[in-house]
């Protein structure tokens, strides 16, 4: 193996993928060290429970990564060369009510509506209105997701240039909670979204919120919500293929231990088989800004104190899985709920809803579980599994400081809280039993964390995505560039990056603005 090449990364998560892809298929050579025996981060599909059944480890359900040039323009070659296959999910989420009655959220406006009608027609009036602004306003939103961000004020003042501006303004200031009570009566209807909202470790009554529920809706009715035939780790597999078809390298089970620096520059990484590797053009890392003390500790001290500052989530998950002998029955509209790819289990009472969120931000975990979100990848890719058999994925947030005994409580207390979440999801699901579950795996806050350095006190998204921190201040403005101040040629990816956490394919920013530091065109690239 060599031990220069142009570029090297640290992590082979899919935004680092991203990354190398584009600059190895500008011709440049490319080597990723990942500390894992497997590469793609939160973007896994394993047989963790049983053989035979495959499971997403992290991310399901990709959203964001639809609308991105990456995939519109195929610029990587994912579909046409590499095999990449999405089911694109026509009712991509649903809510089961404990009183057994279900709203759908249809890739269609129209079936929406009719969805809500059963409900609340004058709450599905206004769904449709809301809908197609929302649609209306997709273009503006993913115009400047994908690269560089421009600077926060900049986009303040974008929009409050027009009505229509100042009212996208007014949302993102606001909460999802103020939102749905502006446009909607049904408290069914409320929580429908506001849980969806919540997927997004954030509080739905907490300020600066709101702009999640019209981002969500306007990308469900438009680019829609994509389920990767195989399992969410065939993007990673085609962004692989990608890379080796064009000259790039994955060494896994590589763990960096230090940046070669030279002069302000970083020119190389260490390893712990005491190998050192060269980088001429640049280096790339998933470096969380917690973290970033420790690689550059001689840098500006108010950069360092605002990337320790950076706030993280208020909650995490426990993540459970499960591979079962028959497919999963909701209780109720059951027959509605099959066609879902994503189902919330909330309750139907806004006062029990609400206070779910209290106990996370006061660190206790509620018993019973009032909330879920759930998920049957097998209803629409049964390849998933054996014939006749299923898998299901089960959620509930959790705070990282169990019930404020630290985050050494959840050693302990685990296996049992799962436990608890089979218990509790009873009241939504007919056969969750022992007779039908064949084997289960459980993540905990503290294995998430354990899984990726980016995913500190088990936020999977990298950092909170409060609107002080998003576009040109994720995670802080002085990084929100992709590189470190004082520091040359080192590049940051990773999910506590604009454009956020989740599947963005958020690396090809990160490209964009390692092509204009080196004067490569990356247009070119992308296109060619």
């Amino acid at each position: 193996m060599a031990s220069q090449y142009d570029f090297i990364s640290i992590g082979a998560g899919h935004n680092n993928l991203v990354a190398a892809c584009y600059l190895a298929k500008a011709g440049r050579s490319v080597l990723l060290l990942e500390r894992n025996d497997y590469p793609g981060g939160g973007v896994v599909t394993q047989e963790l429970a049983t053989p035979g059944f495959k499971l997403d480890v992290h991310s399901g359900a990709h959203i964001m990564i639809q609308a991105s040039p990456l995939f519109q323009r195929d610029e990587l070659g994912l579909f046409a060369q590499f095999g990449l296959e999405y089911i694109m999910a026509d009712a991509p989420f649903g809510t089961a009510f404990d009183d057994g009655s279900a709203i759908i959220t249809y890739r269609s406006i129209d079936k929406t509506v009719d969805s809500i009608a059963m409900h609340s027609r004058r709450d599905a009036e206004a769904y449709r209105r809301f809908a197609e602004m929302a649609v209306q306003t997709v273009p503006m939103f993913t115009a400047g997701m994908f690269s560089p961000p421009i600077p926060l004020g900049g986009m303040v003042a974008m929009m409050d240039q027009s009505p229509e501006g100042r009212e996208i303004l007014h949302m993102t200031l606001k909460s999802a909670w103020d939102i749905v009570n502006e446009w909607f009566e049904s408290d069914k209807l409320k929580i429908h979204f506001m849980k969806f909202v919540s997927e997004n470790l954030q509080g739905p009554e907490e300020k600066g919120t709101g702009i999640g529920l019209l981002v969500m809706i306007g990308l469900t009715h438009t680019t829609g919500i994509g389920l990767p035939k195989g399992g969410s780790g065939k993007l990673t597999d085609a962004l692989l293929a990608c890379l080796k078809h064009h000259g790039g390298e994955v060494r896994l089970a590589t763990q960096v231990t230090g940046l070669v620096q030279e002069r302000g520059r970083v020119t190389g990484v260490t390893t712990a088989a005491g190998e050192t590797i060269k980088a001429r053009q640049g280096v790339i890392g998933s470096i969380h800004p917690h973290l970033l003390r420790q690689h550059f500790p001689d840098i500006d001290a108010g950069v360092l104190a605002r990337a320790e500052r950076v706030e993280l989530s208020p909650y995490s998950a426990l993540n459970t899985h499960y591979t079962v002998h028959e497919r999963i029955h909701f209780k109720g509209e059951n027959d509605l709920l099959q066609e879902a790819f994503m189902t919330e289990l909330v309750p139907c009472d806004m006062g029990v809803f609400r206070r779910y969120f209290d106990d996370l931000r006061y660190n206790r975990f509620p018993d019973p579980i009032p909330t879920f979100s759930g998920g049957t990848s097998t209803n629409l890719d049964p390849s998933r599994a054996p014939a006749g058999k299923a898998i299901l994925y089960l959620m509930t947030f959790a705070p990282y400081n169990l019930n404020g005994q630290g985050p050494a409580a959840w050693a302990a207390h685990g296996e049992r809280l799962a436990d608890q979440m089979v218990r509790d999801a009873g009241r939504w699901i007919d056969n969750l039993s022992p007779d039908n579950i064949i084997g289960r795996c459980v993540h905990t806050p503290v294995d998430l964390e354990s899984h990726s350095p980016s995913f500190q006190k088990g936020d999977f998204h990298g950092c909170a995505p409060y609107f002080y921190q998003l576009n040109g201040h994720r995670p802080t403005p002085d990084l929100a560039n992709f590189t470190v101040p004082g520091v040359e040629r080192f590049y940051l990816t990773g999910p506590f990056m604009h454009p956020g956490g989740g599947v963005f394919g958020g690396g090809r920013a990160t490209a964009i603005k390692m092509f204009e530091d080196l004067g490569m065109d990356f247009e070119r690239a992308a296109s060619r």
